[in-house]
């Protein structure tokens, strides 16, 4: 590992994470930022390249090791142009991290062939790790073709490959590729159960293409020969695609064209047609046998199986593709695009060749959107579904898996609105037991449902209907409600268990430390500090308390109490374990080398909109600032982001941020940088977004200006995607600026409403189904279609203003990009270069709307920007007034 890792006991400082893995409580008071230290070298871009990044923690069942997945730094030899590097599992490694002594151990070696091991995960008996992995055997090109299923034996230390087939997996960044959902297996009987098996968790979160079934067997989901796993493909698809077509054009024998269709011209034989086959694996012997098959879409929705708890079969929720629109519809929910979608449910047992037996639904269920679970038997599974698919309504259904038959459960809908594992939500409905489930309505209430029949599951006065129920170790449904622990009775509704004082629960995850009916829990009690401890959900007992640490949770271990957890630090980022005891113990120290960078000074500004709204702002003065100094000025831009009061919670100075995004590298080259709020008033109704974008920046502009700390006559602005869309905006109706830099930016809505995603190549039928733009329009404040609203659009679009621009601006974009293609970025340029305005673009080969796929170009447009701010707002000769522009 590289010379910034080491294991350290001394205790240091804690402050809270900003970014990262945000699917459990954020835990623990925000510690004050951290005065700027006197000394100290500045941040540079090699310091954040070379960062390096825990992924993934997960605990032995006995509780002696941690499996930490430990993400390399982007240094020369790696393969990159996959993803965006600060999220790329293929450049990480596994290391084991004992708990009782502190030995740290590591047990692959990516670095060596350029290739990555992750999603390391125990079996139940703790004697082997499956993981992930794209490192190349035989005549494999270093870095790796393709992603593949290795296994490590902990009695003898051997890494093996189990199987040369490519596993599907899915993309961490953009429009998720081939999102996953696989339940249950070994640990099925807990809270987890209902829970997709995660590789990460977080922002951009990742789900298993396996489960342990027990402690030898595996359910491994994988692509059919010649397919390449997302994790490797999602961005090199299409130069694959290009290369094949350059062969055909120079044979001249096969023609070149991709051809997608609608209406009556769309025929089934146009989608995919792509098959995910299921596998059973031997860990022990290595011997494998496939199950079935299933349809997959890559975009948009998730392929969910589920096992049964006896670990006989499985129940397979597979999207088969797009609902086709309809004039003068809009489908319901169109931020969740899952409701657009087409899915079929289906059975099949583990066992060699069987064929799914998919489910003929009945009109009422005719659109599955959502699998909930098994009976506890193992015969029946819970859905929700639509009869129609602009139905709001979703009614619940069973369907047995001997006979396939369906049956509805109760009258009314069931829950919320989102159904995607990106935005997972409490589950919908659970069973109580074999015939009879809990159902949550809209409203929040539960009612207890058999067959046709509904009994509303009441609470004791004074305590609110739950969001979130877990199962106790004896099988029956618990829920905590404020200070109240209350079980489920299927006759008399919530009966209160225990008053806790104060409390919520830690929500689970299957990350492979699940402990059935022994969740932690958080004590929030008036008058003494926060504390962690279990909770036995049958008898409300509480375990020893412990101190709850100012961090970020990665894994809970109830069986032997404890809670690891992250704390990043100005000087590393540091894995720590809380015990019961109250003890903590450091597993882990990352990057220590920051301890040396003078990160310069963070100051929360507060100041009035131009309507009056109190709005606070986040400025960064470079490292050494002296008072009296009158520095240049940078605005970070991005419509709707508003700047909290705890600037410990502001994401976008915080200190994590990878790359171009990093502010404080703009500090450190003698930069002021000011981060304004920008509300953008309600997501829904009419609101012209463009003509608010200045409201909450001129008057943050203003009050750094009335400190005295920056020039007024030098000031900048720059943003990224929605803040590169910002910046066109602002330059279109204000001359403030001297110098402009727009990232990955949306200057035209109605053809960014219509363009096909650039990384659609390659999906025979389906192209036009990849891109999500039509679903983000109401983003800019437009709630119709384009020949609908057509001057909604046209106010909306910074190109409509683009002859009112005269500031010096510089476009960076992305030839990939998912969310604008770069055609976004022509238009504006060409629309400066007609009127002769000062302006350059630069177009970025391959990358992404992030465009940090290769360490090459993450250096390249931080330089490009800086130069550019350098050229118009640096004074000449000392005279600030001397520099050319508007």
């Amino acid at each position: 590992m590289a010379d910034h890792t080491r294991f350290c006991t001394t205790p240091r400082r804690h402050c809270l994470v900003v970014a990262g893995i945000a699917s459990l409580l954020i835990l623990g008071g925000a510690a004050p930022a951290p005065a700027a230290d006197p000394v100290g070298r500045p941040l540079t871009m090699d310091d954040l390249l070379d960062r390096q990044t825990l992924d993934r923690t997960t605990t032995s069942p006995d509780g002696e090791w941690v499996a930490a997945v430990i993400r390399r730094g982007a240094k020369p030899g790696e393969a990159y142009g996959r993803t965006s590097y600060e999220v790329d599992a293929t450049r990480s490694d596994v290391w084991l991290l004992s708990t009782r002594t502190g030995e740290r151990r590591r047990i692959t070696d990516g670095a060596a062939r350029a290739a990555g091991f992750w999603c390391a995960t125990w079996s139940p008996d703790g004697r082997r790790l499956a993981m992930l992995s794209t490192t190349p055997e035989g005549d494999e090109p270093r870095g790796g073709d393709n992603v593949r299923l290795y296994v490590w034996e902990r009695d003898t230390g051997a890494l093996r490959r189990l199987g040369n087939w490519p596993v599907i997996t899915q993309s961490r960044y953009g429009s998720p590729l081939d999102q996953l959902d696989l339940r249950g297996g070994a640990r099925g009987a807990g809270d987890g159960a209902d829970a997709a098996h995660a590789c990460s968790v977080g922002l951009l979160p990742e789900n298993a293409p396996f489960l342990w079934l027990d402690s030898q067997r595996l359910l491994i989901a994988t692509l059919a020969a010649g397919e390449v796993s997302a994790a490797v493909g999602h961005y090199t698809r299409p130069y694959r695609i290009a290369s094949a077509d350059a062969a055909r054009l120079r044979d001249g024998m096969e023609p070149t064209g991709s051809a997608v269709a609608s209406g009556a011209a769309r025929t089934s034989d146009a989608a995919m047609n792509a098959r995910v086959t299921f596998r059973v694996a031997d860990a022990a012997t290595g011997a494998a046998f496939a199950v079935a098959a299933v349809p997959t879409y890559p975009f948009r929705g998730a392929l969910t199986a589920s096992v049964s708890p006896d670990g006989q079969r499985f129940a397979v929720l597979a999207t088969v593709g797009a609902l086709p629109p309809v004039e003068g519809r809009i489908f319901p929910h169109p931020r969740f695009e899952e409701w657009s979608l087409e899915r079929r449910l289906g059975f099949a047992d583990l066992v060699p060749g069987k064929a799914v037996r998919w489910v003929t639904m009945p009109a009422a269920a005719r659109l599955p959107l959502e699998l909930y679970g098994w009976s506890p038997d193992a015969r029946a599974v819970a859905f929700r579904a639509r009869d129609d698919a602009y139905a709001t309504e979703t009614p619940l259904f069973t369907a047995r898996a001997d006979t396939g038959g369906v049956t509805a459960a109760g009258r009314r809908s069931v829950g919320g609105e989102a159904t995607g594992i990106v935005r997972p939500l409490p589950a919908g409905a659970l069973w109580l037991d074999r015939r009879r489930l809990a159902a949550r309505g809209p409203d929040g209430t539960w009612t207890v449902v058999e067959g046709q029949d509904e009994m509303p599951a009441t609470v004791p006065t004074g305590v609110a209907a739950p969001d979130r129920l877990l199962r106790a170790a004896d099988g029956a449904l618990a829920a905590l409600s404020g200070q109240t622990l209350l079980r489920l009775d299927p006759r008399q509704g919530f009966v209160k268990v225990a008053d806790l004082g104060g409390g919520a629960f830690v929500p689970p995850a299957d990350d492979g430390t699940v402990s059935p009916g022994r969740p932690l829990v958080v004590l929030n009690r008036l008058g003494a500090p926060q504390s962690l401890a279990t909770l036995d959900l049958v008898t409300g007992a509480l375990g020893i308390p412990f101190p709850v640490p100012a961090g970020q949770p990665l894994a809970t271990d109830p069986a032997h109490p404890s809670l690891l957890y992250l704390v990043n630090e100005g000087s590393g980022q540091y894995l720590r374990r809380g015990s019961a005891v109250g003890t903590s113990t450091e597993l882990l120290a990352l990057n220590t080398y920051l301890d040396a960078v003078n990160w310069g000074q963070r100051r929360l500004i507060a100041y009035d909109a131009a309507d009056g709204t109190k709005l606070n702002g986040s400025l960064i003065l470079p490292p050494n600032y002296r008072a009296g100094q009158r520095l240049p000025l940078l605005v970070w831009v991005y419509g709707g982001y508003q700047v909290p009061a705890d600037l410990n919670g502001d994401y976008m100075t915080g200190r994590d941020m990878p790359g171009m995004y990093n502010l404080y590298l703009y500090a450190a080259r003698g930069y002021a940088v000011l981060v304004p709020s920008m509300p953008l008033g309600p997501r829904d109704g009419k609101r012209d977004v463009y003509t608010e974008l200045p409201k909450g920046v001129l008057p943050a502009v203003d009050k750094v200006a009335a400190l005295g700390v920056i020039d007024p006559a030098r000031v900048g602005v720059f943003g990224q995607s929605y803040g590169g869309y910002s910046v066109m905006g602002l330059l279109g109706q204000t001359r403030r600026f001297r110098a402009g830099v727009a990232i990955a930016g949306i200057s035209e809505l109605v053809s960014n409403w219509g363009q096909f995603d650039p990384t659609a190549r390659g999906y025979p039928g389906i192209e036009h189904e990849k891109s999500t733009n039509l679903g983000m329009t109401e983003l800019f404040g437009l709630h119709a279609l384009p020949w609908i609203d057509p001057d909604g659009y046209r106010r909306s679009s910074p190109l409509s203003f683009v002859n009112k621009v005269e500031t010096p601006l510089l476009l960076l974009h992305g030839e990939f990009d998912t969310r604008g293609a770069p055609t976004q970025a022509e238009l504006f340029f060409q629309g400066l270069y007609s009127r002769g305005r000062t302006a350059e673009l630069v177009r970025y080969g391959g990358e992404s709307h992030s465009l940090h796929q290769s360490p090459a170009n993450v250096r390249d447009v931080f330089e490009r920007t800086v130069a550019w701010f350098d050229r118009f707002l640096q004074p000449v000769n000392g005279d600030a007034g001397s520099v050319s522009g508007p």
